[in-house]
C-alpha cells in the first residue's frame, strides 16, 4: 500500500495504525500550494494529481505528475520545520488517502523508533532520487497543420512530415486534435485505440504505449465524437506540454472550426503550417481565417503556406494568398491516385511514385521545415495488414 523500500508488513501496521483514514471527493484540494505543510498523505484508492497553480494570472494549471495507489505526497511536512507546500494536490476522482503529521509520527516512534526511522529514511531516500535526476528543459518543435476548411489535405500533409522525421531517427509524437471527426490513426495505419479521451479518463500519466507507426507515435482522437466533451482546454494544454518535453517533433493536427481548444494549438505551436486549396470558396475562408489570426497578433514568421492539390491554372491563387500573408507559399501538385495508392500500402507518397511530381513537392515541403529527405522504412498499411492476418 505504501510505496517505500525496506518496509516491513509489521512496520505497515504500526504506521497505518497511526494515521487517520480520509475520503475526498473528484476535483476536491487535499492541499495548496504556499499553505503551511502540516500533513503529508498516502494515496490508498483513487488518483490525485500534482500540479502548478497558475490560475490567478489566467492560465492554465501546469501538471506535474500523477499519483496513483501507493504514492504519497507533502513530505516536506515532516522534513522540515515550517514548511510550505510546494505545489498543489487535486483528487481526480472519489479517493481514499490516509493522512500522517508529525504527532502522528512521534507516536510511530513511540511504538517502533526503528520504524519510525525507516519511514523518515525512505521518504529522504525518495526526495534525493528524485533531485538527482537529470532535469531537462528543452521541448521538442511543435508544427501545427491548420486549414480553413477540413478536406484539403492537412491530415495527409501532416502525417507525411511526420513519417519524414521519424525516418531521421527523430522522436515525434503526433496529436491528433480534431477531437470529434479526426482520423490521423486511418492515415498512419492504426487503429483509433487508445485515443485522448481515453487517458484523460485513466488519467494516467503520459508514461503510456503510444500507437506507433514507422516511428511516428500517435495519439488519436476520440472514437466517438461525444467523447471530445472530456478533453478540457486545460487538460490538452498539459498533453502538449508533456508530449513536447518527450519528443523532437510535435505535430498538432488542429480542426478547421475557431474554438479554444484550436486557439490553444496555434498558440503553443511553433510553426503553424496554412494547408489551402486554390478556389473561390477557399479563398474566402482563408481571409477570414487570416483576419483571426491577425486579430491575435502572431508574428509572420510563424507560418508556412502550403496550396495543395495544385494545378498550373490555379497560379492566380497562389499570388493571392501570398498577399494575404507574406509567409512563404509551397505547393504539392494535385495527384489523388498517387495519395491514394500511398496510403492503401502506408507509406509516403515519395515511395509510391518517386519521381512524381507530387512527391518532389511533398519531399520539398517537408525538407523546409527539416533538411534532406531521409531514407524511408516505412512498411505496412492497409493492404499489408490485410495480408499479415493471412500470414503462417
Amino acid at each position: 500500500m505504501i510505496a517505500i523500500k525496506d518496509l516491513s508488513s509489521s512496520d505497515l501496521e504500526i504506521i497505518l495504525g497511526q494515521m487517520t483514514k480520509r475520503e475526498i471527493e473528484k476535483n476536491e484540494v487535499l492541499f495548496e500550494q504556499g499553505s503551511k505543510a502540516t500533513s503529508m498523505f498516502f494515496l490508498e484508492t483513487g488518483c490525485l494529481k500534482v500540479v502548478l497553480r497558475k490560475s490567478k494570472d489566467g492560465g492554465d494549471d501546469i501538471a506535474l505528475g500523477a499519483i496513483k495507489p501507493g504514492g504519497y505526497c507533502g513530505e516536506l511536512a515532516l522534513l522540515r520545520a515550517d514548511a510550505l507546500y510546494e505545489d498543489t494536490v487535486v483528487a481526480v476522482q472519489h479517493s481514499v488517502v490516509f493522512e500522517l503529521n508529525k504527532e502522528s509520527l512521534q507516536k510511530i516512534m513511540l511504538v517502533s523508533m526503528t520504524t519510525g526511522t525507516k519511514l523518515l529514511l525512505g521518504i529522504s531516500r525518495s526526495i534525493r532520487e528524485a533531485m538527482s535526476m537529470p532535469q531537462t528543459h528543452e521541448t521538442g518543435k511543435i508544427v501545427a497543420f491548420i486549414s480553413p476548411k477540413d478536406g484539403n489535405g492537412r491530415t495527409t500533409a501532416a502525417t507525411h512530415l511526420a513519417r519524414y522525421l521519424a525516418a531521421a531517427d527523430k522522436q515525434v509524437i503526433y496529436i491528433d486534435g480534431d477531437l470529434q471527426l479526426g482520423d490521423a490513426s486511418i492515415h498512419l495505419g492504426l487503429s483509433c485505440q487508445p485515443h485522448i479521451a481515453r487517458l484523460i479518463q485513466a488519467e494516467e500519466r503520459l508514461l503510456f504505449d503510444f500507437q506507433t507507426s514507422n516511428g511516428v507515435q500517435l495519439l488519436a482522437s476520440p472514437a466517438q465524437p461525444q467523447e471530445a466533451e472530456f478533453v478540457s482546454r486545460s487538460t490538452m494544454n498539459q498533453i502538449i506540454q508533456e508530449c513536447a518535453r518527450n519528443c523532437d517533433f510535435l505535430i498538432l493536427d488542429v480542426p478547421a472550426h475557431i474554438d479554444e481548444m484550436s486557439i490553444l494549438m496555434w498558440d503553443v505551436a511553433d510553426l503553424m503550417v496554412l494547408v489551402s486549396k486554390g478556389n473561390i470558396s477557399e479563398t474566402t475562408r482563408l481571409k477570414r481565417l487570416l483576419a483571426t489570426l491577425e486579430r491575435l497578433n502572431f508574428p509572420k514568421e510563424k507560418f508556412l503556406g502550403l496550396l495543395n492539390m495544385y494545378q498550373p491554372e490555379q497560379s492566380g491563387y497562389l499570388i493571392n494568398y501570398r498577399k494575404l500573408i507574406s509567409c512563404k507559399w509551397l505547393t504539392i501538385d494535385s495527384s489523388s491516385k498517387a495519395f491514394h495508392e500511398a496510403q492503401l500500402h502506408g507509406v509516403p507518397i515519395w515511395q509510391v511514385e518517386p519521381n512524381g511530381s507530387a512527391a518532389i513537392d511533398a519531399q520539398t515541403f517537408c525538407e523546409q521545415i527539416f533538411g534532406r529527405a531521409p531514407e524511408s522504412k516505412d512498411k505496412g498499411g492497409i493492404l499489408s495488414r490485410i495480408k499479415s492476418m493471412f500470414a503462417t
